[in-house]
């Protein structure tokens, strides 16, 4: 079978549905060939930080390789080019960035406010150069920059990728963990407090993904991977962390298996023979 090649713009709860820990066969299918890694689609869709500005802003002893190239292609906006080249089969995004991280204006360019990333840097330290902007602070200013970034967005896959599937990734924070078997919740309600407000925090979040998933598939309708009904467990042994968005496997195996049911209902779709309209006999 033909594998389908995939283009990502997203986190760690779409990539790694790709990676063997959690769908061992998914290379059988599927080929990552361009990915748009923690980048919101605010800055996706931004003009390049100009030269000068992004020369200053330098990756700090405190970011590692990847964090560093991360940062470094949100700069110059080298993603979108990459998938225009590859023209996927699929492209998978999902809001992670711009909801957990927000956003920062540099002059008339946005980048992700990325906490990997350009909150680590001494430019972000400075204060000097730059506005940030999340959706918990200002939700009515951030909601419209998205949506004009959507807009656009789903203008280029037109222009660019018209025979690019778009799925949308809609997904929730959980409120539990499962280690060693046993299933805890973030908000332990004694202990730490200060945790406990952090997760209330983040758990509030889960509203603003739902107004946002409700007016992407209202205006644009794209394809959408939706599991926000069922229940998943954080990983407690995550290699980056023990955090809501850091799932366990079923909540992948899942994803899978519903992108494997929306590329097989394309390809018997496609495989279906054109029938020639039924002549009309005449009288």
């Amino acid at each position: 079978m033909t594998k389908s090649t995939l283009a990502i713009i997203g986190s760690c709860v779409t990539r790694e549905a790709f990676i063997t820990r959690n769908n061992p066969e998914y290379k059988d299918s599927y080929e990552v060939g361009a990915l748009s890694w923690q980048t919101s689609l605010v800055s996706f869709m931004s003009a390049p930080v100009v030269p000068a500005m992004a020369r200053a802003i330098v990756p700090s002893a405190r970011m590692n390789e990847n964090n560093t190239s991360t940062m470094t292609r949100d700069l110059e906006k080298t993603d979108r080019a990459e998938i225009e080249a590859l023209k996927p089969d699929y492209l998978v995004f999902d809001l992670y960035a711009d909801v957990r991280y927000g956003i920062a204006q540099l002059l008339d360019s946005y980048i992700t406010n990325n906490s990997n990333g350009f909150r680590k840097t001494d430019y972000f330290t400075a204060g000097k150069g730059f506005t940030t902007l999340h959706m918990m602070g200002d939700t009515a200013a951030y909601m419209q920059i998205l949506k004009d970034a959507l807009d656009a967005f789903f203008a280029w896959t037109k222009e660019h990728l018209p025979h690019t599937r778009i799925v949308m990734h809609a997904f929730h924070y959980t409120s539990y963990y499962r280690e060693g078997g046993v299933d805890l919740n973030f908000i332990k309600s004694h202990g730490d407090t200060s945790r406990d407000n952090l997760y209330r925090r983040l758990l509030q979040e889960n509203g603003k993904y739902d107004e946002l998933y409700s007016y992407i598939q209202e205006k644009f309708a794209p394809l959408t991977i939706d599991n926000r009904d069922k229940s998943y467990y954080g990983d407690a042994e995550h290699p980056y962390g023990r955090t809501p968005w850091h799932f366990g496997r079923p909540f992948f195996t899942d994803f899978m298996a519903d992108l494997d049911r929306i590329v097989l209902e394309d390809k018997a779709g496609a495989a279906e023979p054109e029938h020639e309209p039924s002549a009309t006999l005449a009288q």
